[in-house]
């Protein structure tokens, strides 16, 4: 017996040596290295955990090369979010004969019960609260990077309903249009990026200044537009709407980024993101410049930044974050379009080439968040500063009508005979914080909830507006410096209940207290403040899966510039007031927004090119349409496209306005596609080869100028062009690719460019002109 056993053991032993060579070469299947658990859409936590049954397709480098359901949950925005987590899965690759190759494989995306993420600001990296209107998108990576983008800026006319100009130089602050708003450099829209306030307040060029040229486009990870005024988070600017940016980079590793082209542009892009860890976590730097498209048009900038979140304990987080910018610009200014016309002056020509100026912006930003299965508390501190100097001539040497003594009559005058140059100056210095307590409450069902939140800024200001020759730049009419301090600190309550299975009401009220002092440096101080309560109210009912109706009210504030009350003086707010209702459609990979609205602004500001900035104005109103579509059917396709038609009238006459007058410059028709395909093109050297093919088309009409004219319509096409090779890839982008002539921006006002002439006061068209074609190439690598 004990011999027929030591056989038996001696054949096994035998069978199991011979096919030990053969498990080898068994295919063996992706394993996944790590896998991040779902989202729940905000403000519908579960009551029990949810499993998704995924199916993924895994590249032969373990790269999740496309995701489908196995099975539906029912709920598109569950489903969405699934898709969403299963993309963010990294695997090791399937194998076989030892080599890697592409295989399918299941998964399960688990939702964790009651897992909600808070209702703040996208800056902080979480996703954003629910929707407050019909037509609030957000607009994910895969948008942003569609087309070619030169600056964070850029990105922004992805946003339904937004164009953009830049007259002031490439290195200022753009020019924002809204639905209708010429928000100037934005006055009537709240921006928000990496959790801190980017609208100056009562700066010297434009109520609301927000320069977003700190920001590189590729650490933008989307960015949440909320038209309108229905959010109780809203606060100070938030006419138009509001924009929150939200920072972050996904690219593993280091990348390197070396750009040249025409112009003379150069620009090298450095950013590090540790693999592994959240895409909030990252440093990147620019460096840019560029002799610009005709004369006084160089630019030059450089910034840095670098966000890091961290986990405190199992319910707290931390992120931090700071940067640093600066730049420096000429600006070639308007020229009259009949001199344009008649050749006495190129279209991309100056009168004045010593415009421009500089500008630099540091701060800081800390965020810490304690969340559990019901609650979460927020609170983020924040520092910024800034400065800017700017020099402009919007008249040449054109005599102004000058009320005073007859020794200031003479000074003025003379003073204008040397050019109606004139220089600004803005420091300010900004300290403030952010704070909400959110909480689930059931009083009609499980997911009601309350939210509860203070805001705080206080800005210390000092600025100056100074006469300039336009030969020498010496300072031949002085401005008294100014120093402002201004406060603004808020509290907000928003709920959201669900009375019935099918209609989510969201409601609450926001109270702003703000206080100024203003200094002149004679010695002279006075002070005012002001009150302003604005309710919110939003009703949202499902139709059917995936489309909803939705109504919303609002009501906001401009607050007013600083320099220009007086001693106890109520701060005399601008106020808005907001209605929207539409349709809202999403499902995993669809979105579509179509809705009415209709602003209303107790007073408005227009251009006037005596000031050369925006002055009061009798009341408007804001009427018009706009829709929108997101598609990305397949993980190498996606498609946007929106449309916009406002009509901006004023409704009382007043101030040289009738009632009915089209207010001026804002474009009426404003439309936009991004498209891009990034199919994998086959493999090189044992590596994935992708493409990428991005379209970027804006269309802006129906431009109102004063005296019952109408602007020149544009059509913008960018295109950009790459491919990768894994740790390399090679990128050419065409902007204004038809090379067609058009006018950046558009004005109507009496000029006298020629030093001596007898000046008329005949209003005349004024243009800055559009860039024409531009072409730049990119190396990147990617180690």
């Amino acid at each position: 017996m004990r011999r027929l056993l030591f056989c038996c053991a001696c054949v096994a032993a035998a069978a199991v040596t011979q096919a030990a060579p053969a498990l080898a070469h068994d295919p063996v299947a992706p394993a996944p290295r790590s896998e991040p658990a779902g989202e729940w859409p905000h403000g519908r936590p579960g009551a029990r955990d949810v499993e998704v049954p995924v199916v993924f397709t895994v590249s032969a480098t373990g790269a999740v090369e496309d995701v489908e359901l196995e099975r539906s949950t029912g709920d598109a925005e569950l489903d969405a979010r699934a898709l969403e987590a299963a993309r963010r899965w990294t695997f090791d690759p399937a194998l076989r004969d030892d080599k890697p190759v592409a295989a399918k494989t299941r998964g399960v995306i688990r939702f964790a019960a009651a897992e909600e993420p808070a209702t703040v600001h996208v800056g902080g990296g979480r996703n954003p609260p629910p929707p407050r209107s019909a037509s609030e998108v957000v607009q994910e990576r895969h948008v942003l990077a569609a087309a070619p983008h030169r600056t964070a800026s850029d990105l922004l006319l992805t946003v339904p309903g937004i164009t953009m100009t830049q007259h002031s130089g490439e290195g200022a602050a753009q020019q924002i249009f809204f639905r209708g708003f010429d928000a100037v450099h934005g006055q009537d829209v709240e921006i928000w990026a990496g959790g801190a306030p980017v609208n100056d307040v009562s700066n010297i060029h434009s109520q609301g200044y927000a320069d977003l040229n700190f920001l590189m486009p590729e650490v933008v990870r989307r960015i949440r537009s909320s038209p309108g005024a229905y959010d109780p988070r809203q606060g100070d600017f938030a006419v138009a709407g509001s924009l929150w940016l939200d920072l972050g980079y996904d690219e593993p590793g280091v990348t390197a980024k070396a750009t040249a082209g025409q112009f003379g542009a150069r620009r090298f892009f450095l950013a590090y993101h540790p693999e592994g860890t959240s895409e909030s976590t990252f440093v990147a730097a620019e460096h840019y410049a560029t002799d610009g498209f005709g004369p006084a048009r160089a630019t030059t900038r450089t910034s840095a930044i670098g966000q890091a979140e961290y986990k405190l304990a199992d319910t707290t987080t931390a992120r931090v974050l700071a940067s640093t910018f600066a730049t420096s610009f000429d600006s070639a200014g308007v020229v009259r379009l009949s001199d344009v016309r008649s050749g006495r002056v190129d279209r991309f020509g100056t009168y004045d080439p010593k415009q421009g100026g500089d500008a630099a912006r540091s701060q800081v930003v800390l965020d810490l968040t304690r969340a559990d299965a019901s609650s979460r508390l927020s609170i983020a501190p924040y520092v910024v500063a800034r400065s800017m100097r700017l020099r402009q001539n919007f008249t040449g040497f054109l005599l102004l009508p000058v009320s005073g003594s007859a020794e200031a009559v003479a000074r003025a005058n003379a003073a204008s005979a040397r050019g109606n140059s004139e220089q600004q100056l803005n420091d300010a210095t900004t300290f403030g914080l952010t704070s909400s307590y959110h909480r689930h409450v059931k009083l009609f069902a499980a997911n009601d909830s309350f939210e509860a939140g203070v805001t705080a800024r206080h800005d210390a200001i000092e600025q100056s507006q100074d006469k300039l020759a336009v030969d020498t730049g010496e300072v031949t009419l002085a401005t008294l410096a100014t120093k402002v301090r201004a406060t603004d600190i808020a509290s907000y309550l928003d709920v959201a209940v669900h009375p019935i299975s099918r209609l989510t009401v969201r409601g609450g009220a926001r109270l702003d207290g703000l206080a100024y002092s203003i200094e002149e440096a004679t010695g002279e101080r006075r002070s005012a403040q002001g009150m302003h309560l604005g309710k919110k109210a939003t009703a949202d009912v499902r139709l059917v899966s995936g489309l909803r109706a939705v109504a919303s009210f609002g009501d906001g504030f401009r607050s007013p510039q600083a320099r220009s009350l007086q001693q106890g003086q109520r701060s005399p707010f601008t106020t808005v007031e907001s209605w929207e209702a539409g349709l809202r459609y999403q499902e995993a990979r669809l979105r579509a927004t179509a809705a009415l609205f209709r602003t209303d602004l107790s007073d408005d500001l227009a251009f006037n090119q005596q000031t050369a900035r925006n002055e009061r104005t009798p009341p408007t109103r804001r009427t018009g349409f706009t829709a929108e579509m997101s598609a990305r059917p397949t993980d190498w396709f996606s498609a946007s496209a929106s449309a916009t038609f406002t009509r901006a009238e004023f409704t009382n006459t007043d101030a040289g306005y009738a009632a009915g007058d089209l207010l001026p410059y804002a474009p009426q028709l404003v439309t936009r596609t991004d498209v891009a395909w990034t199919p994998t093109l086959g493999r090189v050297f044992d590596r994935p080869l992708t493409g990428h093919l991005g379209v970027g088309g804006t269309y802006i009409g129906k431009r109102p100028l004063p005296y019952s004219e109408l602007g020149k319509d544009a059509f913008l096409l960018d295109v950009l062009a790459s491919v990768r090779l894994k740790e390399i890839s090679l990128g050419v982008s065409a902007f204004n690719l038809l090379d067609l002539f058009w006018h950046d921006s558009e004005y109507t006002f009496a000029s006298n460019f020629q030093r001596g002439a007898a000046p008329s006061l005949v209003p005349q068209r004024h243009i800055t002109a559009g860039a024409p074609r531009t072409v730049l190439g990119t190396l990147a690598l990617y180690l």
